[in-house]
């Protein structure tokens, strides 16, 4: 398995890690404070979250034109289950990771057939998702959801190997490492990656593509549902919509680790760095003091420079 991950570090992966160690360079120049082992535990700490939903983003997009734009809608929903289902007890923590598992599987298995088998664009179809789920979240939750999560699930996640390395980084790696494992040995993985490459080339030569688009997108929603629990884990309590804006943050995350959003092969590495990379960048544009509409804009213009550099590459299309 580790050659087959050495193999995905392409050019654009390693880029993506090399500009997220100059921003950590540049930042610490403007905030000497910020060179510390205590800065870099706060980026594995705030890329552990993201890494969830990108690696459900890194999934649906490698089915082959793609996207998922409920990502973080079914990460705040399941957030807000987890602190309303646990509320503090620690004994609810598995029948928690299990309903939220379920939700997520079923939600993204409502996208895959709605944009495989009735044919709305994938955009629309989860677009409209991430609105239907957002008004959810009030339904059962009130104005705001009122539980809590166990301290025992906090203290986790919260904790620091060697007094640095923050629990939710190992939790977020041990979970990626699963799923790297997964795409790369199962033979759902292998057909992943045909379907993606030409969804009709993979339907001719015998393999159910439709099936296999559609549990691309339920094993997205079944992640990203999984990372609204530990999202609930490592900040405790919960708003509505909190996790919302992961959705692009993950789209950008794993575009710009090389993954084609014409779908393929993706870039498991490049989805690791690509993260790391955006959630420097986001740190470093706080540091130094930036308005938040300006560093909108700043965050904005960069990726959209980066996701047009990462994606001249022809797709793999006959």
């Amino acid at each position: 398995m580790i050659k087959k991950i050495l193999a995905k570090m392409n050019n654009t992966a390693v880029m993506a890690l090399v500009l997220a160690v100059v921003l950590f360079f540049v930042m610490s120049i403007f905030r000497p404070s910020a060179f510390s082992m205590t800065s870099f535990a706060t980026i594995l700490a705030n890329a552990s979250l993201l890494l969830f939903v990108s690696a459900a983003q890194m999934v649906v997009i490698t089915s082959g034109d793609s996207i998922d734009l409920s990502a973080g809608a079914i990460m705040s929903t399941t957030a807000c289950l987890t602190v309303e289902i646990m509320n503090g007890n620690h004994q609810m923590l598995v029948p928690v990771i299990l309903i939220c598992l379920v939700f997520g599987f079923f939600v993204g298995m409502l996208n895959g057939l709605g944009v495989t088998y009735i044919k709305i664009p994938a955009l629309i179809m989860t677009l409209c998702m991430a609105n239907v789920l957002t008004k959810f979240q009030p339904i059962f939750s009130g104005s705001a959801p009122r539980g809590q999560v166990s301290q025992q699930l906090a203290d986790m996640l919260a904790s620091r190997t060697f007094g640095y390395i923050p629990g939710f980084f190992i939790v977020a790696i041990i979970f990626y490492i699963i799923v790297v494992f997964f795409l790369t040995h199962s033979q759902f993985g292998m057909r992943l990656n045909l379907v993606g490459t030409n969804f009709e080339a993979a339907r001719l030569s015998g393999i159910n593509a439709g099936r296999i688009r559609v549990l691309a997108y339920a094993i997205g929603g079944m992640m990203a549902g999984l990372g609204g629990v530990m999202g609930a884990g490592y900040y405790k309590q919960m708003q509505i919509a909190t996790f919302d804006g992961y959705t692009m943050q993950s789209i950008a995350a794993v575009v710009i680790g090389g993954t084609m959003l014409s779908g393929g092969k993706p870039s498991y590495f490049g989805t690791l760095s690509g993260t790391l990379m955006f959630v420097t960048l986001s740190l470093f544009l706080s540091t130094i003091n930036t308005a938040v509409p300006m560093r909108n804009i700043i965050m904005g213009s960069m990726l959209i420079v980066l996701l047009i550099i990462y994606n001249r590459k022809p797709a793999v299309r006959q």
